[in-house]
């Protein structure tokens, strides 16, 4: 398998200890997930988090929401992780595995 082929696939990744300190920002809190590869280049693979919460301070015309009223919302991001904090992928052949459509799977979840 090349690497290519992980596009749009779930995989299974391990991250290095190095990096577990800053996983959280990221809203990874262990250092094992499986996610959704959305891209790869030199300088890392790209993962996607369909339910990253994030605060929303703006509103539809672009005026600062009053910090008493700002939400948080699940919206889609892709994070990049460089290639020396990955120490293992795992990607599973079963197109079973590959067709899951839900929108809890895949996608970004602790291995347990």
């Amino acid at each position: 398998m090349q690497l290519e082929d992980l596009k749009g696939k779930l995989v299974l990744f391990k991250f290095s200890e190095e990096i577990r300190p800053d996983l959280p920002l990221f809203q990874i809190f262990k250092d094992e997930l499986w996610a959704v590869v959305t891209g790869i280049d030199d300088i890392g693979i790209w993962i996607e988090n369909p339910a990253y919460e994030l605060g929303v301070w703006w509103d539809e015309k672009g005026d600062l929401i009053p910090p008493n009223k700002q939400v948080k919302e699940r919206i889609k991001a892709n994070i990049l992780i460089s290639w020396r904090y990955i120490k293992g992928i795992m990607s599973v052949e079963d197109e079973r595995f590959q067709r899951v459509k839900s929108e809890k799977l895949p996608g970004f979840h602790v291995y347990r």
